[in-house]
């Protein structure tokens, strides 16, 4: 369906609500409603007399006025913005705390986990929203890092149990739990009318039936995946969006309710053309072998001269009464092909019209035509559209005779007057089996006052089959199995309301000028929670696009693993190892241990897209190992990894003195001495418990569980 284009109307209303603060409530009583909302923000916030200094500022607009409350001490504040009543919108606390350098390998995990976090928010919440009207299910935004300060949720805020317009996000610092950010949509400022009651008058069922009327299906093929094959697919048709007014039951076109609020409650039209960039002229200079090499890739080149008098001589082009201002040249590193930008120009009461040709620049042959042109009130069309279609049809038969000779009009969109631009626009589509292929199209526009071709384009994909139309379901079946992955979801939604004069809480509204003003409706709309790309004509299935990948990691092989719990907490945080899997058993090797080890900075290294060198790289700047011990395949000891690990974090210098150094592991006789520093501090922190056996097996290969263990064993020290 339609994206609704609301900002006109939301512009209207953020550039007129706001007035200086003072312009109401002013004289004696703003210090009593200071000290009434400043009390009620106390007693919901929990804030008790740990601060110095205070002050507040009022914000009155037309419908709900704003406190901004400020404490501070030292270096500590806080900020709450709040309703009349106290209701708390924004809170925002800023404390002067200690700061861990970055420098060096030391990962660990955050003092507050997420899921602490979550329940902190969850808390805060319970405390500021106006309960039991409002309620909110907080979500995550991204996955839980080891370098984040803090964790942030996001949710929106149901009415009466029912979604709304409104949303909320709430920050809690990782290093103790604390919530630090706030903020909430309101309804009092932004919203007229109040929340309507949540029990709907009309069906489910009902409104359904109207919204499904609301639908509608073309059949055309689109191509299957990214292969050559086109199958025949039953696509939306682009419609205005309807909700079913949840209490009378009737449906409503709410584009065509935006478009009249848009167009009595604010207008705002702006428009103009850029510049076109002037060409970049190479300077001389002495030339390498490499420079000679590229400067022949040139060669053959047509002069913007050369070019010029080509263009010029099409006369369907009309640029005679154009100006040439400049030429780009552009050279594809991978075909070697070369094309030239040519921006036209030229003047008239109306003021400028620019016309740009993109052209093949060794041969000049047509590829594109682009034009801006501008306002004239009263402008008339010397070509109409029958005459602008025959024109354009002549000239796409002359210009790709044999592609245009196997498409048919698929769109068009003839000039009205008082348009904005000034041509008739038609697109033609490949059409096989009686239905279309819009993948492969051409569109040309015809100037409305001199018949000139002032668009083109073409989109092409040779070679491309087309399954056979037999066994095509029927549109009803295909539209019911489209409605069916819709929900009728009742909801209160954000609308236009036309503005009662007469009414008290509107009159400020309607003296701005405003004709409009948000609303909250209970209603019905269709919402699906995937999104889909139509109907397989031959199966009657809805076609889902392809799920996007969770961002973080994630395992299909840890179940019941004896380290599923410490791989799967590492991976929470994004530290861990792509593609899916772990392999636990799988022999550890150097690069598998530097993946693992970068990973805690936020890089995930992906064998399929990454260079090995990069991941190194990386590894280096960590001091995690130097240039000259990369040994990429090399299967990694238990012993290795541990002084890997802690050569890294530090400790190396001490765990390599020897003499000094004992420990309890089974095997300590057989550790070898420059090992034994290692595995005494290995079990001091806790990296390693040992093997099954209780012993260090520092010349075993460590498995990648191992790996992933002792790494959660470190951070968790």
């Amino acid at each position: 369906m339609k994206r609704l284009l609301t900002f006109v109307l939301s512009a209207a209303l953020a550039c007129g609500l706001a007035v200086p603060a003072g312009a109401a409530g002013e004289g004696a009583g703003t210090d009593d409603r200071l000290t009434q909302v400043t009390l009620r923000v106390k007693e919901t916030l929990g804030i008790g007399s740990e601060y110095e200094e205070f002050y507040g500022e009022l914000w009155e607009n037309e419908l709900a006025p704003t406190w901004s409350l400020n404490w501070s001490r030292e270096e500590d504040t806080l900020v709450v913005e709040a309703t009349e009543e106290g209701k708390v919108l924004r809170y925002s606390l800023q404390e002067n705390g200690e700061s861990s350098s970055g420098e060096g390998f030391q990962p660990s995990f955050p003092a507050t986990s997420q899921e602490a976090a979550r329940q902190a928010a969850q808390a805060f919440l319970e405390r500021v929203l106006d309960q039991p009207l409002e309620t909110v299910e907080l979500q995550a935004s991204g996955s839980g890092r080891l370098d984040a300060a803090s964790y942030r949720f996001s949710g929106t805020i149901c009415l009466n149990g029912l979604p709304s317009p409104l949303s909320c996000s709430v920050t809690v610092r990782a290093s103790d739990g604390k919530v630090t950010r706030f903020y909430r949509d309101s309804i009092e400022g932004n919203y007229i009318g109040g929340v309507p009651a949540s029990k709907p008058a009309a069906a489910a069922g009902a409104a359904g039936a109207l919204l499904k009327g609301t639908l509608s299906l073309r059949l055309e093929y689109v191509l299957d995946g990214e292969g050559k094959q086109a199958v025949l697919r039953y696509l939306p048709n682009d419609t205005d969006e309807f909700y079913v007014d949840a209490q009378s039951g009737k449906l409503v076109n709410l584009t065509e309710l935006y478009g009249e609020a848009a167009e009595k409650g604010y207008a705002n039209l702006s428009s103009g053309a850029g510049d076109a960039a002037a060409p970049e002229e190479a300077a001389d200079s002495g030339l390498t072998d490499a420079e000679l090499s590229g400067i022949a890739k040139l060669e053959g080149v047509l002069s913007k001269e050369e070019l010029d008098k080509a263009l010029k001589g099409v006369p369907a082009l009309g640029l005679s009464r154009y100006t040439l201002g400049s030429a780009s040249y552009s050279l594809n590193q991978e075909t070697g092909e070369v094309t030239v930008r040519m921006v036209y120009s030229r003047r008239d009461d109306d003021g400028t019209w620019r016309r740009t040709v993109l052209a093949d620049a060794k041969s000049g042959a047509l590829l594109e035509v682009y034009s801006s042109a501008p306002y004239a009130e009263g402008r008339k069309a010397a070509v109409s559209a029958a005459e602008g279609q025959k024109k354009a049809e002549a000239f796409l038969g002359a210009q790709w005779g044999d592609e245009f000779e196997v498409s048919a009009l698929y769109e068009s969109a003839p000039w009205t007057e008082g348009s904005w631009d000034a041509a008739h626009t038609f697109v033609y589509a490949q059409e096989e089996n009686g239905y279309f292929f819009p993948a492969n199209c051409l569109s040309v526009s015809i100037d409305v006052t001199d018949g000139s071709i002032s668009g083109l384009s073409r989109s092409w994909t040779e070679d491309v089959t087309f399954e056979g139309a037999e066994g095509i379901v029927d549109e009803a079946a295909a539209l019911n199995a489209w409605f069916e992955h819709y929900n009728v979801a009742l909801a209160y939604r954000a609308i236009p309301v036309k503005l009662d004069p007469g009414a008290p809480e509107a009159r400020p509204l309607v003296d701005m000028g405003l004709s409009y003003f948000y609303g909250l409706t209970l209603s019905y709309a269709l919402e699906s929670d995937r999104y889909a790309a139509g109907v397989d004509a031959k199966s009657g299935d809805v076609v889902y696009s392809a799920e996007t990948e969770a961002a973080g990691i994630s395992y299909s092989d840890m179940e019941g693993h004896w380290a599923q719990t410490q791989a799967e907490a590492l991976a929470a945080y994004g530290v861990g190892w792509t593609g899916g899997t772990l392999q636990p058993d799988k022999a550890l090797t150097q690069m598998d241990l530097v993946a693992l080890l970068v990973s805690t900075r936020g890089y995930l290294y992906d064998p399929e897209r990454d260079s090995a060198d990069d991941l190194y790289s990386r590894a280096y700047s960590m001091g995690i190992l130097t240039r000259a011990g990369r040994d990429d395949g090399r299967a990694v000891t238990r012993g290795e990894a541990v002084r890997l690990l802690l050569d890294s974090a530090g400790y190396g210098a001490v765990a390599r003195l020897q003499g000094i150094f004992t420990c309890a592991f089974a095997d300590r006789a057989s550790i070898p001495d420059e090992l034994m520093g290692y595995a005494a501090l290995a079990q001091g922190f806790g990296i390693v418990d040992g093997d099954g056996g209780g012993r260090f097996a520092a010349g075993r290969t460590a498995t990648r569980a191992e790996a992933a263990v002792m790494l959660y064993n470190f951070m968790s020290r």
